[in-house]
């Protein structure tokens, strides 16, 4: 089992603290590369997409990609506010991390906003995007928190893969891309094991039928996530047939739908829940028939079609 400190992570924070004017500075998109790498687009299986219109794709989904993580990031910070607020006076560091963490996810809701406002500023249009950002957040706290540190452990982890194996080595990916997903994962990296902290606090203060509820709540969230995706894409359909210039075939727009949704579920479902150190905490914190259940969820909800 891995272990974490919060003075450790408190520490580290600091030490790679940045401002969004460090981060984006003078520098824009460049419309000759892609603004996602293939392993996080749906573009890749699009065959009646030349490679410049999968190329183009990506700035669509870049808009998109930054939205949905600034539109989770509204949950996340006020309930690190109120983990802070609860936290035990006897665990050193424990509130000083986790405002400190609330701290930065909002510093990150605000490099996302300027992302997105680049982002239409380069393509010429402002993108349809996914509505209902506060009463999002608002119904996700409203579930049971232990519910709510699985969901964001899994998000917090799942940063860490996408710039690492898709991101980081890329050579033809923007380099603005880079950049900002370089410092996003710096900070992240300290937010990923607070989590995880905060997770097996919890957790193990909880009797089985609490920890049940938990379980419940959990798969009751991922369904939601994926339902947001789903509208998301829909979105996604309208501003890339914008972009690129053409109207889709009913099959072409099926076509489209699918690979998107394929593509977002991996992104911010399937690559969280199934990245090693989440997987380490939800083993722990979790019996086998559990376990099992949520498996079998996420196997419907990442097989299943658009609109189901």
């Amino acid at each position: 089992m891995a272990t974490y400190s919060y003075v450790d992570c408190l520490e580290r924070s600091y030490k790679v603290n940045w401002k969004i004017k460090d981060v984006l500075g003078n520098q824009d998109f460049d419309l000759s590369r892609p603004w996602l790498p293939a392993g996080l687009s749906g573009g890749s299986s699009l065959s009646f997409l030349d490679e410049e219109e999968k190329r183009k794709l990506t700035h669509v989904e870049m808009g998109a990609y930054a939205h949905l993580f600034g539109f989770v990031e509204a949950f996340i910070a006020p309930e690190m506010v109120a983990l802070a607020r609860d936290s035990s006076h006897e665990t050193a560091g424990a509130f000083e991390a986790l405002t400190n963490f609330a701290s930065e996810e909002i510093k990150h809701m605000h490099l996302f906003q300027e992302i997105r406002r680049r982002v239409d500023n380069k393509l010429g249009f402002e993108l349809e995007l996914l509505a209902g950002q506060q009463e999002v957040a608002q119904t996700v706290l409203s579930r049971h928190r232990g519910a709510v540190l699985l969901l964001t452990a899994a998000i917090e982890w799942l940063t860490q893969h996408h710039y690492l194996s898709a991101m980081r080595h890329s050579d033809e990916l923007d380099p603005l891309t880079k950049e900002i997903f370089r410092f996003h994962w710096m900070e992240e990296a300290q937010h990923a094991q607070l989590d995880h902290l905060e997770a097996m606090a919890h957790f193990k203060s909880m009797g089985a039928s609490d920890r049940d509820a938990a379980v419940e709540d959990l798969i009751w969230l991922l369904v939601a996530v994926d339902g947001l995706l789903q509208q998301q894409v829909g979105h996604d359909v309208v501003n890339a047939s914008r972009y690129l210039g053409r109207v889709f075939t009913a099959v072409e727009r099926q076509e489209v739908r699918q690979g998107l949704l394929k593509a977002k579920r991996h992104c911010f479902i399937e690559s969280g829940v199934s990245h090693p150190n989440f997987q380490e905490l939800f083993l722990s914190v979790t019996t086998p028939d559990q376990q099992a259940r949520v498996q079998d969820a996420l196997t419907l909800i990442l097989h299943r079609g658009p609109g189901h």
